[in-house]
């Protein structure tokens, strides 16, 4: 501790020994620290960018997904039963002793079913529908109902009735025109349930008798 003599009167002396022994304390500074800095912003670019690369994985996943659903798909069109039909009528001949004489006649007729695809065609079940003359119309239809199955390559002939009547003199000329519509329906081995259009023509005209699958070339049948 240092000891001050002062003499009476000496100002400079007395504020000197005030400074020495009863400094001040200096108050906290509120300011902040020229070397403290807030964090930046990201840029928007790497904000794009970030937004970019999400996009593209989202991009990615969505495309993989189609891929898988299309190699699905084309398996299964490439596996599943394939069904195809062919149609003739079996006793043209009484069919034109009928409009001769201008009388009932039955139309006898059959289909063949073929499944050409790789697997089996469960539960097939052909819905058939006898087109009607203009004069003549198909009663007492007979045809199987039952399901059946096939296997690939496999075939199965199914034959069917209608006794034609005749009710009506629109046609003006003799003749005859009738034919088949409906569809086959049948299970794939996926579960699925498939269906084949029928479509079929058959014309009596003169003393010839053609027919046809609907949009091709009626071809003339051979009269037995």
């Amino acid at each position: 501790m240092v000891n001050f003599r002062v003499m009476p009167g000496d100002k400079k002396a007395h504020n000197t020994r005030e400074a020495v022994t009863e400094p001040q304390a200096s108050a906290p500074s509120s300011r902040k620290s020229p070397t403290e800095k807030v964090t930046d912003k990201p840029h928007p670019t790497t904000i794009r960018l970030g937004l970019f690369s999400q996009g593209i994985a989202i991009a990615a996943l969505v495309v993989a997904f189609l891929s898988f659903w299309t190699a699905q798909r084309a398996m299964k069109v490439a596996q599943r039963a394939y069904l195809t039909y062919q149609v003739s009528v079996i006793n043209s001949n009484q069919v034109l002793d009928g409009l001769r004489a201008d009388k009932d006649f039955f139309l006898n007729y059959q289909i063949s079913v073929t499944n050409m695809g790789n697997t089996p065609a469960d539960s097939i079940q052909p819905k058939i529908n006898v087109v009607p003359d203009p004069d003549r119309s198909p009663v007492m239809i007979t045809f199987p109902s039952e399901a059946f199955d096939l296997g690939p390559k496999e075939s199965r002939v199914l034959t069917g009735q209608a006794l034609f009547k005749h009710f009506h003199n629109v046609r003006g000329l003799p003749g005859f025109s009738s034919g088949f519509t409906g569809q086959i329906e049948y299970k794939d081995v996926f579960g699925d349930s498939q269906a084949r259009k029928i479509c079929y023509q058959y014309v009596v005209s003169g003393n010839a008798a053609t027919g046809g699958m609907c949009g091709t070339v009626m071809q003339t049948l051979e009269i037995k």
